[in-house]
């Protein structure tokens, strides 16, 4: 019998860095992971729901029911992306307390910030 002998990888491209199936300029990274999320950002939920089957849901429930806040209380949604936990957080707070939503992308915070508005939900 004869052995074969081990693949060897080839190294990564100096400067160069993963995105999805492609290596690509390491400065570029960023810029196209942006893309990404601003190219579905008014799809983002419906994304989720078909790749979890609706799990996400039961765990975002699970999420705001970990939470602790009552009436008045603050809270910071960190990368909350269309604002699901942030709305949910509101509803926890009330009216005398106060969410931030925040994320690292204009078109998702532009997403949560209308639906956040549709459900009554935004006061400043």
């Amino acid at each position: 019998m004869s052995e074969k002998a081990p693949q060897t990888q080839r190294a990564p491209e100096s400067g160069s860095v993963d995105f999805g199936y492609q290596r690509v300029p390491a400065a570029e990274k960023a810029q196209r992971v942006r893309a990404v999320f601003d190219s579905v950002a008014d799809k983002y939920d419906l994304m989720n729901d078909l790749m979890s089957a609706g799990v996400h849901r039961l765990w975002k429930r699970f999420a705001l029911g970990q939470t602790g806040l009552r009436p008045g209380q603050s809270a910071l949604d960190v990368a909350g992306g269309t604002g699901d936990l942030a709305a949910g957080m509101a509803r926890q707070v009330g009216e005398r307390g106060l969410v931030v939503l925040s994320d690292i992308n204009e078109a998702m915070l532009g997403v949560g910030r209308n639906r956040l508005l549709d459900r009554g939900l935004m006061r400043n």
